[in-house]
């Protein structure tokens, strides 16, 4: 080794030196502080070791808690397929009518609810959800049962009214001639709304019942007094092609009831009252008067037309002439309905009874002959003329199915967001809110 590695070494036994001094100089803890120390580093490298695999275990338990939580709820509280139905056995087809003629008819829903139809009802299924189904009542009486559950939404439409159905059974009948809506409980309650009805609805519970028309009622025409008043001349014949706006009839101010009556021919509607201690009911000129009040717009209307249906339609009330072509219309007469219905838009222009003309002449066009473009315009002339009379939501909603089955897109979805804005919960929501959104 020569010298500058034996000058390396020496300095490097010198650093060893002073480095133990300093050891040795510091405070050294005791072999039991040493092994204290030694036992806790184990102990909490076996704790950790423990608590690993169970925080694991914790993790994976959370996750399937997680798991099955969501698969319940989405079972439970999720909307599945819609209901179904059955008319008389065979399958139903939303939207479609349904007639019960001489015998009663009977729609089964999967959920187990049963809707039937009295002789001379018709009525349809208008839209069908997972938790329920709406019927839309044009005519006639209903018996409908809907199974209890605690998200049931079943309305049942009559007019301008909404039953809206709990879980229960009641009988409901729509007027169609007086506009008014009669339900009887049978078990449960419903809640009943309407343009005439208190905003937050009217309750309604087993046994209770109640009949609502929002039309004032009509005064009875009185009798004939011994004096025979000015009649006008009778109206000439309206024209077979229903006008929009066709224009006002005024009665004639020259009155040929002056001039008596030959004795063969028929009392005329101003003759005088029958002698005294004869039925009034012997006087035809009367009779039908008496029948249309009371409701018998059969023996009314044949009353009409053993006198000459000429010598009504110029003589006859506003509402006298809508009631007279309701009953032509439900004998299945649509052409004498259609002259009754005419002659009160002409010869009472702007009247109620002229607008609700205009809906049954649409309603006529609709039902009967599936004149689409026809129907539209009297329904929007009802609109024009009543844009929130009673039978407002059932023309909007109409129009909107004829515009669908004209293939109007741009129409159809026109009037089905004034639908929705105007009756968000109506019997044509549904298919509004189909069209709003583009759906053909």
């Amino acid at each position: 080794m020569d010298l500058r590695t034996k000058d390396v070494a020496a300095v490097g036994r010198r650093v060893a030196a002073h480095q133990d001094a300093a050891l040795e100089r510091l405070v050294r803890p005791s072999t039991t502080d040493r092994l204290e120390a030694i036992y806790r580093k184990e102990a909490a490298l076996s704790l950790g070791a423990r608590a690993a695999p169970r925080s694991r275990r914790l993790g994976v338990a959370l996750a399937a808690a997680c798991f099955a939580a969501s698969v319940l709820w989405f079972v439970l509280f999720q909307p599945g397929d819609p209901l179904t139905y059955r008319v008389a056995g065979a399958p139903g087809a939303v939207g479609r009518w349904v007639a019960a003629d001489a015998s009663q008819v009977g729609l089964d829903f999967s959920d187990g609810s049963r809707v039937d139809l009295a002789p001379g009802t018709r009525a349809r299924v208008t839209e069908v959800g997972p938790r329920g189904a709406s019927v839309l009542l044009e005519r006639g009486s209903l018996r409908v049962r809907v199974v209890h559950r605690d998200d049931t939404r079943w309305v049942v439409a009559g007019g301008p009214f909404e039953v809206h159905v709990i879980g229960t059974e009641f009988d409901i009948t729509w007027n169609t001639e007086a506009e008014e809506l009669t339900v009887s409980m049978i078990t449960g309650r419903v809640r009943i709304l309407g343009p005439c009805v208190d905003p937050s609805g009217r309750a309604l519970a087993a046994p209770e019942a109640t009949r609502l028309a929002c039309a004032a009622p009509r005064p009875v025409a009185p009798q004939a007094s011994s004096v025979a008043p000015q009649a006008p001349s009778p109206a000439p014949e309206p024209e077979a092609v229903p006008s929009a706006q066709p224009p006002a009839l005024l009665p004639s101010s020259s009155a040929a009831a002056s001039a008596p009556a030959p004795a063969p021919a028929p009392p005329s509607l101003g003759s005088p009252q029958p002698r005294a201690g004869e039925p009034l009911a012997e006087a035809p000129a009367e009779r039908w008067r008496a029948h249309l009040a009371a409701g018998k717009l059969g023996e009314a209307l044949a009353d009409v037309e053993l006198l000459g249906i000429d010598t009504v339609l110029g003589r006859a009330g506003g509402a006298e002439l809508v009631d007279l072509g309701s009953a032509a219309r439900l004998s299945r007469k649509p052409d004498v309905a259609a002259r009754f219905y005419e002659a009160a838009r002409q010869r009472f222009a702007g009247s109620d009874a002229a607008a609700a003309a205009a809906y049954h002449l649409g309603r006529m066009a609709f039902d009967g002959r599936g004149a689409w473009a026809e129907a539209e315009r009297w329904f929007a002339v009802y609109l024009a003329e009543r844009p929130r009379g009673a039978l407002a939501p059932e023309a909007l909603g109409r129009s909107i199915e004829c515009a669908r089955n004209l293939q109007l897109r741009a129409r159809a979805r026109e009037l089905a967001a004034r639908y929705l804005a105007a009756y968000p919960n109506g019997a044509h929501a549904g298919l509004a809110a189909t069209l709003a959104h583009g759906a053909d």
